[in-house]
């Protein structure tokens, strides 16, 4: 019986030491790190990225203190955005962890503030969640309790926009504004009349209907505006406007060009452009400042940096001689100048008609006329159809499929192909055209630059269209100019350029703007160059450009081109395109009627600029 007490009293020890056993292994012993701080660390950054500023606090030792603090910096800073990199965790005991974070602020005005915090991370026990072990220099290693920060900025000078010869194209003026108080001006309509015969001179846009209009739907407060003086011009008519009630004159300081209207639509398109480049970069500094807004130390800071210069590549004293060209011209009228050698674009000119209608000398499509013969006559070289000796016929008259094609009133019999050119005869590069592949024209064309895509930054251009011809009176019709082929001043201007250079040149307008196009244009024969030269001069020497023989070593083409207007009269626009030396340009009076004008308007413009 002992024996078996024994036994028993033994296996009940046994199974309560194993309970205890069992016990044990469901607590982890006091040496366990329990979770890592990786994942707090980690929503802590996030929280920053995303500007949770309850999220931020709340994952700190002391969210009370931590939510005034981050307000207070967040509402100073503004920052549009916070980027938070946390770098590697490092527990130095159970307790205990440290993080590096570099913060980059994206803050106003373009700036950017970037640095390394350290941040410390706590828990009570190994069971606990971790903390971010408040103090301001979680957010800023500089920053001290019970202070915030703010971000002061200084402008910046921007640059200035100048031309090819840093000669600067705009510069501050005072501009004097004439605004008429509608209950004040009396008789509105006496008032329209007076102000129109004092104005109307310098503004064409003041009539006595726009001044009525303006006033009836114009305000006590802000008047209306009638039109906007230059100091020069204001002082002229002060006197006069002083005589009629109710009108106030505000001025203010803009940067306008030289003179008015200076390349008007050309500014007005490469002006924002300009503006972007030339921009200065603005200076800042981040201060800490205590509770008071006392300063307490500069945490960061930048000078300003003035912005560049932009260079257009417009030549101001070529500019202002088309512009003078073109003053007298009653119709649309434009001239566009390229440098044949590099492309860009010297003048781009436009009388106050075609201003109105828009940028016509960069956009407007027009049929090229006798102009086309430079296409004509290179598609001719290329297809070794003819040579600038090559004798052809130029009769009055032709007929090609019914379609009866005139020269202007002459026949020359048959004559070399460059009399013809220079002449200028509908019927030799008519029938010249109908000998070609349907597609010669429109490859030629490319040659120039006609029908192609350029992005040019500053400004917006089209070339116009050589579209395949898709019958033999078309390739004859296109082959002077009058189907339907359209080129624009712009590329007109191009063609000669090329013309002078025997390659297109790539045009630009902004130096160190790069500009595109859709494809470049092919290479062009060694004949062709020589051989388009030997016509374009004859136009000069012999032709229909006689005019300009003393305006220096002049190339020329010249042409009109029929069309019908909107009230089904028969009108023609009148072209003269043509180059010197390292000048080229195309010169279009929309329903000029005749060449002879284009042709003045280009004499005069070429004695006004020096030969290069």
């Amino acid at each position: 019986m002992r024996a078996f007490r024994f036994r028993v009293r033994l296996a009940v020890l046994l199974a309560g030491s194993t309970l205890v056993t069992v016990g044990c292994t469901s607590t982890p012993p006091a040496s366990d790190p329990g979770p890592t701080p990786d994942a707090t660390v980690t929503q802590f950054a996030t929280a920053w990225q995303g500007l949770k500023t309850d999220t931020i606090a709340n994952l700190t030792s002391d969210p009370g203190s931590a939510t005034e603090e981050l307000t207070s910096v967040l509402k100073n800073l503004a920052p549009t955005k916070v980027a938070v990199t946390a770098g590697n965790v490092k527990q130095t005991d159970p307790l205990n962890a440290t993080s590096s974070a570099s913060f980059v602020w994206t803050l106003a005005k373009g700036v950017t503030w970037k640095y390394t915090a350290n941040w410390a991370f706590t828990r009570t026990a190994t069971t606990s969640p971790w903390k971010a072990q408040w103090a301001a220099t979680l957010i800023n290693p500089k920053l001290g309790e019970g202070q915030t920060m703010v971000l002061r900025t200084t402008d910046a000078a921007n640059g200035v926009i100048v031309d090819r010869k840093n000669q600067q194209i705009q510069q501050p003026v005072t501009v004097y504004s004439v605004v008429a108080l509608p209950g004040k001006v009396g008789d509105v309509n006496v008032a329209a009349a007076a102000l129109t015969k004092i104005l109307g001179k310098l503004d064409p846009t003041v009539t006595p209907a726009s001044v009525v209009a303006g006033l009836k739907i114009a305000t006590p407060a802000t008047g209306y505006t009638v039109t906007n003086l230059r100091e020069a011009d204001y002082e002229t008519v002060r006197s006069q406007l002083n005589t009629i009630p109710g009108l106030t004159f505000p001025s203010t300081t803009r940067n306008l060009p030289p003179v008015k209207d200076f390349a008007k639509l050309l500014l007005s398109e490469a002006e924002p452009v300009a503006n972007k480049l030339m921009a200065g970069k603005p200076g800042w500094e981040i201060d800490s400042i205590d509770a008071t807004g006392a300063e307490l130390e500069t945490l960061a800071s930048q000078a300003a940096t003035p912005g560049p210069n932009v260079t257009l590549t417009l030549d101001t004293a070529i500019q202002e001689a088309a512009e003078k060209a073109l003053a007298g011209t009653p119709e649309p009228a434009m001239i566009v100048a390229i440098q044949p050698s590099t492309g860009e674009i010297l003048a781009v000119a436009q009388n106050q008609p075609a201003n109105a209608l828009g940028p016509l000398a960069l956009t407007g499509e027009y049929p090229p006329g006798s102009t086309f013969k430079i296409v004509t006559a290179t598609a001719g070289f290329d297809n070794k159809l003819i040579t600038p000796t090559t004798q052809v016929d130029c009769p009055g008259v032709v007929t090609i499929d019914s379609r009866e094609i005139h020269n202007e009133g002459f026949e020359l019999g048959t004559v070399p192909v460059t009399t013809a050119f220079a002449k200028s005869c509908n019927t030799t590069f008519a029938q010249l055209a109908t000998q070609m592949p349907v597609d010669a024209l429109t490859k030629a064309a490319t040659q120039y630059g006609i029908g192609r895509d350029f992005v040019i930054p500053g400004i917006t251009t089209l070339t116009g269209r050589v579209p395949v011809a898709d019958s033999t009176v078309q390739k004859a019709e296109d082959g002077f100019g009058q189907g339907v082929v359209l080129v624009t001043p712009f590329s007109a201007a191009l063609m000669a350029a090329t013309a002078a250079t025997g390659n297109m040149p790539m045009p630009s307008l902004i130096r160190g703007a790069k500009t595109t196009v859709d494809q470049p244009a092919p290479a062009r024969s060694a004949a062709t160059q020589t051989g388009v030269k030997t016509l374009m001069r004859a136009v000069v020497t012999d032709g229909t450009a006689l005019i300009l023989q003393d305006a220096g070593t002049v190339y020329a083409k010249t042409g009109t081109a029929d069309f019908v207007d909107a009230k089904g009269v028969d009108k023609a626009h009148a072209w003269t395109v043509g180059f010197r030396g390292d000048l080229a340009f195309s010169v279009l009076i929309v329903a000029g009627d005749t060449s002879k004008r284009t042709n003045v308007i280009a004499d005069q413009f070429l004695k006004a600029v020096p030969s290069s």
